[in-house]
């Protein structure tokens, strides 16, 4: 067997896609970035946005328990502006809600203080529809610690906002959408020494949400959507096969974190992916560049992600953001991607994953980008797009599904063929 056909192989092992089949031409593009909200009605972003294809745009809106107001910074005045000219541009926008402070969600009381705001949040921009509700509560960055006595409580105490969130919003609009979760793609395992590692692994925390949400008696969801972060870190991650460990999720992986979602709430009145029709929102994915020499001067610090140096080329991003679109049309579970950044960040120790450079100089993704979503016309280029079927994540005992196989490599062809061309 060639070692090609052991990586295709593999990668079909990833996918996890089943028989059921539908259309993947209603997916929502675009990017997770706050540039826009700080231009104070400046159209620009909303209009480069719009120009390569793109239709919504996820904005951070965080919740600060030390504040009068519950607005973090000067967020309040800024958000009216960049409606307006989201809204000129034909650009949704999707608010990210979640505590400012990991702290706050150590007090239950919190619960509906943040729901109390987020209600109000709502009244006052009834055009925004979506709602990303917390983020990546597996990691002790947004709840910290993860643990206490070798027991994790971030899942329960995730679930508490979460469910206090989605019941306020729905309470104000019952057709608002509460994507929930912002799930982080690794982290440690359940630690047997009674400490608190600074991520628990997806693929465990969806388990101990499940716990919780079960112990709770909670007769309503949680969440309308799924949202997760399919990053790949380092990013030299072959993006044909993702995270080895089979705890982890790239964008080849996320029938992991379907699964998990699946075991953990299965007979219960959440939706799950696949058999439940749960829709996906990979609300944060990139891979980063590093600056040409020409505008280095526009940036500032010192690059320190993982691997950036040996794959921060332009070719590199924008052939890993045009697998990222193949494969997203083939997943019918998928109805939004939003790529990390537009425009990329100043500093270096920051994310430089936009689509441009400082100063909205285009990268070879920005127009990649809008070919490939008009080469496609938002349907799956190898075939039917396919729903997740729950325990399709391991391959068949004695081999793999042909049908798999098949489509995998009709992708790596046209990838190659299309590579060629350029």
């Amino acid at each position: 067997m060639t070692r090609l056909l052991v990586s295709l192989l593999l990668s079909t092992a990833a996918l996890g896609l089943g028989a059921a089949t539908a259309s993947a031409d209603d997916i929502v593009w675009g990017v997770n970035d706050d540039a826009g909200k700080y231009q104070v009605g400046d159209g620009t972003f909303w209009t480069t946005l719009h120009g390569v294809g793109m239709t919504s745009d996820t904005m951070t809106v965080r919740w600060d328990e030390t504040t009068a107001s519950g607005f973090d910074g000067n967020d309040e005045q800024l958000l009216g502006p960049a409606l307006d000219a989201a809204t000129a541009a034909g650009v949704n926008v999707t608010f990210a809600v979640y505590p400012r402070h990991s702290s706050a969600l150590s007090a239950p009381v919190n619960a509906s203080r943040f729901a109390a705001w987020l209600s109000k949040l709502a009244q006052t921009y009834p055009q925004v529809r979506d709602y990303a509700v917390m983020n990546e509560c597996n990691t002790s960055l947004f709840v910290n610690p993860q643990y206490v006595i070798g027991k994790n409580v971030s899942a329960a105490r995730c679930g508490i906002f979460l469910a206090a969130a989605y019941d306020a919003l729905k309470a104000v609009d019952p057709t608002l959408v509460v994507w929930g979760l912002g799930l982080s793609p690794r982290g440690n395992p359940v630690p047997t020494d009674g400490s608190s590692p600074r991520a628990t692994d997806p693929v465990d925390w969806l388990g101990f949400l499940g716990q919780w949400y079960r112990h709770s008696g909670r007769s309503l969801p949680l969440m309308d959507g799924l949202d997760v972060h399919p990053y790949p870190i380092p990013q030299r991650i072959p993006f044909e096969t993702g995270y080895s460990s089979p705890t982890a999720f790239s964008v080849t992986n996320l029938p992991r974190a379907y699964q998990a979602l699946y075991t953990a709430f299965r007979g219960t009145p959440q939706p799950t992916v696949g058999p439940g029709r749960l829709p996906v929102s990979l609300n944060e994915v990139g891979i980063q560049t590093v600056p040409p020499p020409a505008l280095a001067s526009s940036y500032t610090g010192f690059e320190n992600g993982a691997g950036v140096a040996a794959t921060g080329t332009e070719a590199y991003q924008a052939n890993w953001y045009r697998k990222l679109v193949d494969f997203a049309l083939c997943d019918a579970d998928v109805k939004k991607v939003d790529i990390f950044k537009l425009v990329d960040e100043t500093a270096l120790e920051g994310w430089q994953s936009g689509l441009f450079y400082v100063g909205y100089v285009p990268k070879l993704s920005s127009t990649m980008f809008a070919a490939e979503l008009a080469r496609t016309a938002g349907t799956c280029p190898t075939g039917d797009a396919a729903y997740f079927v729950p325990g399709s994540t391991q391959p068949a005992p004695g081999g793999v599904d042909l049908r798999l196989v098949r489509r995998v490599v009709a992708a790596a062809r046209a990838a190659a063929k299309a590579t060629a061309k350029r």
